[in-house]
């Protein structure tokens, strides 16, 4: 699979607002809606919407103002992430997944390799959680093989960040970051029920060669030790870039969720106005009690999955700011309830899909290839992904944290 990361003719801007990103999301969600069909088939979006989403600044939302970014807030980063899954939950699962990696790499490398890694005229890379392949030790660095599987948002990547095992010391499992020339991506995309234009494609590596300080030795990102600190904070002195992992991930995934079920109430609405109901005298639905009840409770449960998901994102602005501020570190089980509150956001979305919107629209709606069914399809493999899933071992560790019950520390999942 050959994809392009040239970008000499985009001018990122110098500055961006909130208002002014959300105004771009909107703009170019029209074009994500009408491509969405042609990135499903493609699996994964055009060209023209990846340079659109370069010049709207969106690679760079999450990037260090250090190396020219704009350092939003994760509460800010969500919304306008939220407003391009809203478009097409696909498309904005490969460019979240992609943009949003800025923050891991900002953090936890060292000074010298972001120095290096943020280099470029933007960073976009998936990064993957289940180690495959080998580190193998040379001088000066590491030789890496192996195939990762479910890259998301590698088609117009600049760099891929995953786990791998060491060939010389058994059982250990380190975190790497590589640049694009260093790996291949597969054109092995596109198996899924839903999501099939979200660019997961794997990567292979044979043979690769990457410097040794693009290898965490012994880090895993999924448990991350930041009680002493962390490269990004003392380099960026922002307190997102003290913050560990898993929280941020549940809220990434679930936004992608809510977005997606903000789509298919979009579509809904769009029936309601034309599509008759099946009693005498056969109104149409803006004119039915019972449709008008289904809308009213979809749109008031997902605008309450929303303000879970506000409210995620600030317990995570919250715990963050206390550590940069002297304060404890945040905590594995401040960590979970991140996770927790925002996988509530997507199960909240999920059930006023599938109770009321997908239920209630008629199997005309739902036919394939129509808008409403791509959602469905999209939004039951948000529901099946690991990261969906953990969130069950993840309330019976706060739990265990809260209780102080068990030996959470050694193994908190």
């Amino acid at each position: 699979m050959t994809t392009p990361v040239d970008t000499k003719d985009d001018t990122v801007p110098a500055s961006l607002t909130l208002e002014e990103a959300l105004n771009s999301a909107r703009t170019l969600g029209q074009l994500v809606r009408d491509e969405a069909a042609a990135t499903e088939a493609r699996s994964y979006h055009s060209e023209e919407l990846h340079r659109g989403f370069l010049a709207a600044g969106f690679y760079h939302l999450l990037r260090p103002k250090t190396f020219g970014g704009y350092e939003f807030t994760l509460a800010e980063f969500l919304l306008v992430m939220r407003e391009i899954a809203r478009a097409d939950m696909a498309t904005g699962w490969c460019l979240t997944l992609a943009s949003g990696h800025n923050l891991q790499v900002a953090s936890l490398w060292p000074e010298h390799a972001q120095r290096e890694i943020f280099s470029g005229p933007y960073f976009a890379a998936p990064m993957t959680s289940a180690p495959a392949g080998t580190l193998t030790r040379v001088e000066g660095g590491f030789i890496v093989n192996g195939k990762h599987s479910y890259a998301s948002g590698v088609p117009y990547s600049t760099h891929f960040s995953g786990h791998a095992f060491h060939d010389d010391r058994p059982g250990v499992v380190s975190t790497f970051i590589a640049p694009r020339e260093s790996y291949t991506v597969l054109d092995d995309w596109g198996h899924t029920l839903g999501l099939k234009g979200s660019g997961s494609h794997s990567v292979l590596f044979s043979d690769a060669f990457i410097p040794g300080h693009y290898v965490l030795e012994g880090v895993n990102q999924t448990a991350l030790d930041i009680s002493t600190g962390t490269p990004g904070l003392a380099l960026h002195g922002n307190p997102m870039f003290g913050a560990s992992e898993i929280g941020f991930f549940g809220a990434e995934l679930a936004n992608l969720a809510v977005g997606g079920a903000l789509g298919a109430l979009d579509e809904y609405a769009a029936l309601m106005p034309h599509k008759k109901t099946t009693r005498p005298p056969f109104p149409n639905r803006t004119e039915d009690l019972f449709f008008q009840h289904r809308f009213g409770v979809a749109t008031a449960k997902l605008e309450s999955a929303q303000a879970t998901l506000d409210h995620a994102a600030a317990l995570f602005q919250q715990f963050v700011e206390r550590t940069a501020e002297g304060g404890d570190a945040i905590t594995p089980k401040e960590d979970f309830l991140v996770h927790l509150v925002a996988s509530q956001a997507g199960e909240i979305a999920w059930g006023a899909v599938q109770e009321i919107l997908f239920k209630s629209a008629g199997s005309s709606a739902v036919v394939n290839g129509s808008r409403l069914e791509r959602i469905f399809r999209d939004l039951s493999q948000w529901w099946s992904h690991l990261n969906t899933v953990m969130a069950d071992p993840a309330a019976t560790a706060y739990t265990r944290a809260h209780f102080n019950v068990g030996e959470f520390a050694k193994d908190p999942l």
